[in-house]
């Protein structure tokens, strides 16, 4: 099978990769938008899971030929890659926010449908299943999971392409050539460091300016709102959103009497503003969904109080050195600087629709 991709040019899949791709289960990735519904602020993001999978399976394959991986491992580590994503629902990692607690992580998701069912079937014609999903927890799982892993520099690429932004824009040519297997897993050699560092920086601005740009994040606080409110009120179960994608997902949130406002407004592009901004220290999620319900109710009209999700998990790129296998932190002060860069940019959003922000602005204002 070969495939013309927009980020890596033309990919070749063998033939049991092409009757993976083929699969219903796979194919469900195609309608799944890779960045949910982060195209109400950048239109031309509607690519989707299936792709990017695609994407992720081709650069695990490079990885794990560059790093020296025999041909039978390589194999393997490009069918993980290609199936890293299978376990995303609707709207993907913010989808995921609403129903984790129900399911599991999409990881332990796709583990499941690794394991068990039409994947699962297609792939114990070559390989036991649960061979293919323990490469997420073994050393050569990092390459695709790790920090300079093909999960991240395909997404990173990807997504700035489809959104117009030149913040993504990496050296996936001089990472990959710098690139060795150890023990510890996926490092980079010394002379990589630079190219590592323009990621992470790359990375950050990413989350910084699209991820988590104010208005993606009032968008995605409407869809937690319309997706819990489907679920309140038994419309859908949590784990059936695992199951679909966002059009099927939309379909069902409009029958709830407590998600179809949200779900309305968000198709409609009636997205709430933001009434003030405010530091996260002393806040949490839970007191931010309290202090909404509060608020709310006081009000007489819907607050909602949004609380920042941290957007970068701590940084474990290893760096190979004449010395010994070193923290990427402990090499570069640029990389330190990012976390503390991170917690000045993230806020607290206190949101209302239009007309109670011009109605009751000064008074919601008034309460913090």
């Amino acid at each position: 099978m070969m495939i013309r991709d927009e980020v890596h040019g033309t990919i070749e899949f063998s033939e049991l990769e092409g009757r993976v791709i083929d699969s219903s289960c796979f194919q469900r990735l195609r309608r799944i938008k890779q960045m949910s519904i982060t195209n109400l602020v950048y239109p031309c993001a509607n690519h989707t899971r299936f792709e990017h999978s695609l994407g992720t399976a081709h650069l695990s394959g490079v990885i794990a030929e560059r790093v020296g991986l025999e041909e039978e491992d390589r194999a393997k580590v490009r069918l993980y890659g290609l199936l890293h994503d299978i376990g995303h629902g609707a709207f993907s990692h913010e989808g995921e926010d609403v129903i984790a607690e129900y399911t599991g992580g999409h990881e332990a998701v796709g583990r499941r449908r690794i394991c068990k069912g039409e994947i699962a079937d297609i792939i114990s014609e070559n390989y036991h299943p649960k061979e293919i999903a323990d490469i997420e927890n073994s050393a050569y799982g990092s390459i695709i999971t790790s920090d300079l892993g093909s999960d991240r520099m395909d997404y990173l690429k990807r997504d700035a392409l489809n959104t117009g932004v030149a913040y993504g824009i990496i050296d996936i040519d001089r990472i990959v050539h710098t690139l060795t297997m150890e023990k510890e897993g996926l490092c980079i050699t010394k002379g990589g460091l630079e190219a590592a560092e323009y990621l992470l920086i790359a990375r950050f601005m990413m989350f910084s300016a699209v991820y988590l740009h104010k208005t993606v994040r009032i968008a995605t606080a409407m869809l937690y709102r319309a997706m819990e409110g489907a679920i309140e009120d038994g419309v859908v179960m949590p784990k059936d959103f695992s199951e679909m994608d966002d059009d099927a997902a939309f379909t069902v949130m409009l029958k709830s009497k407590k998600g179809k406002p949200f779900a309305d407004a968000l198709l409609q592009r009636r997205l709430y503003k933001e009434v003030i901004s405010l530091s996260k220290e002393g806040w949490s999620i839970k007191k931010a969904d309290d202090q909404s319900r509060k608020f709310s109710q006081k009000l007489g009209h819907d607050i909602i109080i949004d609380y920042p999700r941290g957007f970068f998990k701590p940084i474990s790129l290893k760096v190979k050195t004449d010395e010994g296998i070193r923290q990427i932190t402990s090499m570069s002060r640029l990389v330190r600087s990012l976390k503390e860069s991170e917690e000045d940019r993230l806020k607290v959003l206190v949101l209302a629709d239009e007309k109670t922000r011009e109605d009751l602005g000064d008074k919601i204002k008034g309460l913090f």
